[in-house]
């Protein structure tokens, strides 16, 4: 059988045939305490200067304005990222098309090859630390979510690289979403 997409009337992504089988790298996984966790696994080899989307099931939600907010954001070197420039963590809408302005950098902005050049080197990061992600200390837009997570490369192509990126975020009030 042969594997397609199409996004139906409701605005949903669905998957037929052998890409259906495709495995998924991210998901919300069960955190205790205040936050809850968004996990990706990210190819580092396998990004281009154009952001994709890494996960076809894993989403960042947007509930109404103040209701959400992303604390930091965590990235863990698996197998070290080797002879690449750059690379950067974002949000794209559900249309799987339109990326507001700035959120192909909303989570992690440019990072640099070095800093997860060895298995298990990471990085956090926080509001207006180096590379953090313009949303990180405040919300998606309400207006334009969900999003799927993507990323992207800037410079030299990687030869390896399998980078773990946690977003933690928690709810401001009550959550009606």
């Amino acid at each position: 059988m042969v594997g397609g997409s199409w996004l139906d009337p409701d605005g949903l992504y669905r998957q037929y045939g052998t890409s259906k089988a495709t495995p998924e790298v991210a998901g919300d996984f069960l955190a205790y305490g205040a936050n809850r966790v968004l996990e990706c696994l990210i190819d580092l080899t396998k990004l281009t200067s154009t952001a994709a989307i890494q996960s076809n099931t894993a989403f960042m939600g947007s509930p109404p304005t103040g209701q959400l907010y992303i604390e930091k954001v965590e990235a863990t070197a698996e197998i070290g990222a080797a002879t690449g420039t750059s690379f950067s963590v974002g949000l794209i809408q559900a249309d799987r098309a339109t990326i507001p302005s700035n959120y192909s950098t909303a989570l992690i902005n440019a990072e640099v090859t070095a800093t997860l050049a060895t298995a298990g080197m990471a990085q956090t990061y926080f509001q207006n630390t180096t590379h953090a992600g313009g949303l990180i200390g405040s919300q998606p837009a309400a207006a334009t979510g969900p999003y799927y997570i993507t990323a992207l490369s800037a410079g030299s192509t990687y030869t390896t690289g399998l980078i773990r990126v946690r977003i933690y975020y928690h709810g401001i009030g009550v959550i009606t979403q």
